[in-house]
């Protein structure tokens, strides 16, 4: 079982904005690896509204690629993969935006939400933010620097699959009463 969690961190309020990525991979029950790539929107969506939320500007991605230069290493690291996002709905509608964008094929991954998954698993917590359930599991975060978003993001479904008593990821699905929907 492949699972790569991605968090995006954006400029503005358009998804074609993506200026961060987080990648984090987890494969047969082991941590592989987890990085940040950099993005340099296109011109027109370089406002940055929301460097106080995730304290990047221009001049940190300035001379960063733009996302279709990204694409056959994504298309590498998701091949095979579910993909696991915390608000899947974000996170998919910027990758969807962005290969729309440069016109390249949307990736058809299966996907799980960790948001809905923690409201399943853990009903009790005040909310389902990712800063909340990771304080309440003991991950470590740097909320909104995508690195540690996906990381924690994919923390949160191991503990999870730990807490359902299972690894099997469809054994857990089963257990959670949810299905594996694919991205469109």
């Amino acid at each position: 079982m492949k699972l790569v969690a991605i968090d995006f961190e954006t400029a503005n309020t358009s998804p074609v904005s993506a200026i961060s990525l987080g990648i984090s991979t987890f494969v047969d029950g082991e941590f592989l690896d987890n990085e940040v790539i950099y993005i340099l929107p296109p011109t027109q969506y370089t406002n940055f509204m929301f460097t106080y939320i995730h304290h990047l500007t221009y001049d940190d991605i300035k001379d960063a690629p733009k996302f279709d230069h990204y694409y056959d290493m994504l298309k590498e690291r998701f091949e095979d993969a579910i993909l696991v996002a915390h608000n899947a709905r974000f996170d998919l509608g910027v990758l969807n935006a962005c290969c729309d964008y440069y016109g390249l094929p949307r990736f058809k991954n299966k996907y799980l939400d960790t948001v809905k998954i923690s409201r399943v698993v853990y009903p009790y917590l005040e909310n389902h933010r990712l800063n909340t359930v990771s304080e309440y599991l003991g991950i470590d975060l740097d909320h909104h620097e995508a690195g540690s978003d996906s990381f924690a993001c994919l923390s949160i479904l191991v503990s999870a699959m730990e807490d359902s008593g299972t690894y099997d990821i469809d054994e857990f699905l089963n257990k959670i009463h949810m299905k594996l929907p694919s991205n469109r």
